[in-house]
Parts: structure tokens; C-alpha cells; sequence
């Protein structure tokens, strides 16, 4: 059920993720027939290493010089 809802690091294939809650995955398989809370299901997406995602907060570390032909570029492109 989870196939087309995860996505894997480029860096590192075995750190992946879905974007769907615990709530989602819990009514998508009481849809299937499967009844289960959302403790199992967040329980179950820990155990098989779907880590929840962290709110990152990162600041600019200055300026780049040639930032303004690098989003030229990007805009021709």
C-alpha cells in the first residue's frame, strides 16, 4: 500500500519515507479490510526504519558570488 506513497534518499537507499500520516495509513488499510490503530501503524513505519521527519530550520551562511548568474541560468534553462 505504501509503494507509490514512499520515497528513498539519493544518498543513502535505505533511509526512506512517506508522506502520509499515521491516521492516513490506518484508514487506508480500514479501507482494505484491515482494521488497525495509529499506534501499530507508527509502531510498524519505525520498525521497518520510515523515520518521522524532522522540521530543519537552516540559515543562509552568507553570500555566494555569483549567485545572480546562477539563477539566470537556472531561469534560461
Amino acid at each position: 500500500m505504501l509503494e507509490r506513497h514512499t520515497a528513498c534518499s539519493p544518498m543513502d537507499g535505505t533511509v526512506k519515507w512517506t508522506h502520509l500520516k499515521g491516521h492516513e495509513i490506518a484508514r487506508l488499510l480500514g479501507h482494505e479490510g484491515i482494521e488497525v490503530s495509529v499506534t501499530v501503524v507508527e509502531q510498524l513505519l519505525k520498525k521497518h526504519n520510515f523515520p518521522k521527519p524532522k522540521a530543519v530550520k537552516t540559515l543562509a551562511t552568507g553570500e555566494t558570488e555569483h549567485r545572480n548568474q546562477q539563477f539566470e541560468a537556472i531561469d534560461q534553462l
